[in-house]
């Protein structure tokens, strides 16, 4: 039998078209152009091996309700004069092209001209079912590529059930993740030196529905 986290990766895939118009596919030229839409525009853009992917902004707000437990958490532990939590506004370089996690943290920066962040060292993304498929696949292997970051996080919206991926003292990542379900115990972030409660984090999720 599949684990959770093999039952969440499949079954989607990436939506996409190419090319949309005249979005640019090259990195910089992406990122400025995203910069340039209006706030009202009903798509959001990201950008990977060339191909130019879009989902509606819209999102259930279970998906709001845990990104924003998430990053209440990191502005209240962490030192922003060190380092700088944000939402997805701000993308992430990644070495095949530019995506927009969830949640974000960055080393702070002086330049307030970026459009990305300069050193990402945690990233999370909150499950969606249009996107599900990506975040355990596409996204991990892109993520985990950039030399920076040093844990990787997937939430449910649906539950208290979390997956993360911790880099080791050798620079290198497990194959698996860990899983953690329910509201008890804690998430090391690696890089940051704080810990995310699962309570805290699914603050106003239910719990997962009991069989039987």
């Amino acid at each position: 039998m599949k684990g959770t986290w093999e039952k969440a990766s499949t079954g989607f895939g990436e939506r996409g078209q190419e090319p949309f118009g005249e979005i640019p596919t090259e990195p910089e030229a992406f990122l400025r152009w995203g910069a340039s839409l209006d706030s009202n525009h009903p798509y959001k853009y990201e950008l990977s091996r060339g191909k130019v992917s879009r989902m509606m902004i819209g999102i259930w707000r279970a998906h709001w309700r845990v990104t924003l437990n998430i990053l209440a958490e990191l502005l209240s532990m962490l030192d922003r004069d060190v380092y700088e939590p944000g939402p997805a506004e701000f993308g992430v370089r990644t070495g095949v092209g530019v995506r927009y996690p969830d949640v974000i943290v960055d080393r702070a920066s002086s330049s307030l001209k970026d459009l990305a962040c300069e050193a990402p060292i945690v990233i999370v993304e909150v499950l969606s079912p249009s996107t599900a498929g990506v975040d355990f696949t596409a996204k991990l292997q892109e993520y985990t590529a950039i030399d920076s970051v040093q844990t990787y996080l997937i939430c449910s919206q649906d539950e208290p059930r979390a997956w993360v991926w911790s880099r080791r003292d050798d620079g290198s990542w497990p194959n698996l993740p860990t899983e953690l379900a329910g509201r008890e115990g804690t998430i090391p972030l690696g890089g940051l030196g704080i810990e995310l409660a699962m309570a805290a984090i699914f603050r106003g999720i239910p719990d997962a529905p009991t069989a039987g």
